[in-house]
């Protein structure tokens, strides 16, 4: 425990430095998953975002490895073409994957072998809510919302034409990528266009797998490798009071589950359209009555994807689906107690789920939603504000006959989440504000958790839904301490998540609740499987967060040089406790520190991430044991011919080839982080 001692005196040592070097600032960050766009330190959720450099150095293959070192936040992590972001140890359908704000209707939530369909290389910035975004994004966000960011309708005035071009290689599973954005217009109309494309090879890895329907040759885990392409053209109209557009985008995806069955690899062949119109007025000043801003948005998405073993396709999933809001800001309204500010929105969604298989896990489905929310804030002064809100939805899940599945009834269940929060921010004075908010949140089940019934081919488990599941209901803390001047910036945070009713997958020999048992569960043990309800527990989740970043040294090596550590620390326990056993896919506690050093254009860093060992497991996968990665890499910002500006980068990771398994995955008997490894890439604005 050497190491988790000296780098946690080192975190706290650094957290109470009051030395600021004025060589390079922080710039503010204004964040959309605010409803009043507030800049992220006036913000009483935990919010993380990625941009702009940042952003360039963490892109991976997949959505949760790029967004992995963030605190509180892991990854799914299922091989590396296919990972969804974890966040304070939930996943899946209580994390909203959105682009823009809008949902975003691919499968991904359902299993972890089911990529999200998003391309990182084309995004402009990530903004991540730590803990419950129910209030603004719908139950799917009890745990979080991730809202990918692009300019793929222009929302400003574009003059002229600039955009930019990456290219990149190497890495433990030798990629080989590419990106291109275009921005061009007169002033009045814009337009983008951007494409993208992605091959890698199998995953060179420096462990052996533990199950045996993976298969290693030589240091390579086959049939990992995976071909992306992707792109978009939209177009809008723009003024000085807003916007108003459209556009079109595709992306495919063929790729490898790291599993095989039989002898034979089993892949996925992904591809989804989705074609998408918004728009936003700015600056009404009352025009509109009491409104201030008004913006809606309508996108139409067709996804399927089909799994095969060898070249037979053993299932295809289908989901045509649209989601529509409309919503705005009033103009402020002047009380006695202070200035209110607030936000509203009304929301609408369809999904329609097809899947076709000789043995259906799931049948045929229809989600449908609608919801309204409202959020106030009162500013009682400068320093301080209060706000509250809550969001009523009206959720009908309905199940159609039709696909042979065990469960090939219909019928449908009606459902009406309730949800709120009540936060309070508190500036102690120019340098520290304290921040707390109470949430209240209810989730509707899921098609999966209401109708499974059958063989989870990805986990190797059998999985059975109830029908008479009710409302996933929790309540949520968080309080944190915020530190910021011009160069620094830090967070503390603690949270506690109470369940009522968590509806977790139960193995059949945990005692449950009386009249819980299922009779499919027979049918698993005739093939050898596990059998798995999906039940209402009584559920508990707590942890701390922390993170900053701090200069400890200025003109090492020259007059304009400086010297930064940027460092984290999360930790998360989660508890069954209706049957006294862990939540499962629980990340250990990870501390990490990175030393930054930059001189005008150049900068390099040398980074330590340790995640100690996970003895708490639910999943019959085992425990992982602890390790530790170092990493290091460099940049440099020039001009070339014809070129804004060129950034140059270089990486290298797990510099000793460790064995490192991620706790929060369903495949770390399988996979693990890649050997030792060198990753180059350029990319330039023109």
């Amino acid at each position: 425990m050497k190491f988790n001692q000296t780098a946690l005196v080192a975190a706290v040592t650094f957290l109470f430095t009051t030395t600021a070097y004025a060589h390079q600032t922080l710039s503010p960050v204004v964040v959309t998953a605010n409803p009043l766009g507030n800049d992220i330190n006036d913000i009483v959720a935990p919010v993380s975002v990625l941009g702009g450099d940042q952003l360039t150095q963490k892109q991976s293959s997949t959505l949760g490895e790029t967004l992995n070192d963030l605190p509180g936040i892991s990854s799914s992590n299922f091989g590396p073409n296919s990972s969804r972001p974890v966040i304070r140890g939930l996943d899946g359908d209580r994390v909203r994957i959105m682009t823009n704000g809008g949902a975003n209707l691919d499968v991904s939530s359902f299993s972890a072998d089911h990529a999200v369909a998003i391309e990182p290389l084309l995004v402009e910035q990530i903004e991540v809510v730590r803990g419950p975004a129910a209030l603004q994004y719908g139950g799917s966000a009890i745990g979080g919302a991730v809202n990918i960011i692009d300019n793929r309708i222009p929302k400003a005035a574009q003059k002229g034409t600039d955009g930019r071009a990456e290219v990149r290689l190497g890495g433990a599973e030798m990629e080989r990528a590419g990106a291109a954005v275009l921005n061009t217009g007169n002033g009045k109309l814009a337009i983008h266009a951007d494409a993208a494309y992605r091959q890698t090879d199998d995953l060179r890895i420096p462990g052996n797998p533990l199950r045996s329907s993976a298969i290693k040759s030589g240091s390579r885990l086959q049939n990992t490798n995976a071909d992306q392409q992707s792109g978009s053209v939209g177009m809008s109209a723009t003024s000085d009071h807003g916007y108003a557009g459209l556009s079109i985008d595709s992306y495919k995806n063929d790729y490898g589950t790291g599993l095989f069955e039989s002898g034979s690899a089993k892949r996925i062949n992904m591809n989804q359209d989705r074609f998408t119109f918004a728009g936003e007025q700015r600056n009404l000043d009352g025009k509109l009555g009491f409104l201030s801003t008004l913006h809606g948005s309508m996108s139409y998405t067709d996804y399927k994807h089909d799994e095969t073993k060898g070249s037979e396709v053993e299932s295809t999933f289908k989901n045509k689906g649209w989601e529509a809001h409309i919503g705005g800001t009033h103009i402020p309204v002047s009380t006695a107690l202070g200035q209110l500010k607030g936000a509203w929105g009304i929301q609408a969604s369809e999904s329609r789920l097809r899947m076709t298989s000789d043995h259906p896990l799931l049948p045929n489905s229809n989600t449908n939603t609608k919801a309204f929310f409202v959020f106030e804030e009162l500013a009682f002064a400068k320093d301080k504000a209060v706000n509250f809100g809550a969001r009523i939805e009206d959720v009908r899940v309905s199940a159609l006959a039709g696909n042979g599945s065990e469960s090939d009834e219909s019928g449908a269940k009606k459902f009406k989440p309730f949800s709120s929060s009540l936060g309070y921010r508190q500036n102690l004075n120019k340098v520290w504000t304290a921040t707390s908010n109470l949430s209240y949140t209810e989730r509707a089940p899921t098609f999966y958790e209401l109708f499974a019934d059958g063989e989870h081919h990805a986990t190797g488990s059998y999985e059975v839904g109830n029908v008479n599941q009710k409302k996933e209901k929790g309540r949520t803390l968080d309080v944190a301490l915020n530190y910021k001047t011009d160069s620094s910036r830090a967070r503390l945070g603690a949270f506690v998540s109470d369940f009522s009713n968590f509806i977790g997958m139960v193995s059949k020999g945990l005692t449950t609740a009386p009249g819980s048992s299922n009779p499919s569960c027979d049918h698993a043990e005739e093939a050898g499987l596990a059998c798995y309800n999906y039940q209402g527990v009584k559920a508990r989740l707590y942890g701390l967060e922390a993170d900053g970043r701090f200069p400890i040294a200025r003109g090492v090596m020259q007059q304009a040089s400086q010297i930064d550590l940027a460092w984290k620390a999360d930790y998360v326990r989660g508890e069954d406790r209706t049957n006294g056993t862990p939540l499962p896919r629980i990340s250990p506690l990870r501390l990490s520190a990175a030393f930054n050093y930059t001189q005008g254009r150049y900068s390099s860093q040398f980074d330590v991430r340790h995640a100690a060992s996970q003895n708490r497991y639910a999943d019959g996968l085992g425990s992982t044991p602890s390790y530790t990665l170092l990493g290091m890499g460099a940049s440099y910002r020039t001009k070339m011919p014809g070129l804004n500006s060129a950034y140059w980068f270089v990486r290298v990771d797990n510099l000793t080839n460790e064995v490192a398994r991620n706790a929060s995955s369903v495949m770390r008997d399988v996979t693990m982080a890649g050997s030792r490894a060198v990753r180059v890439g350029l990319r330039a604005n023109f």
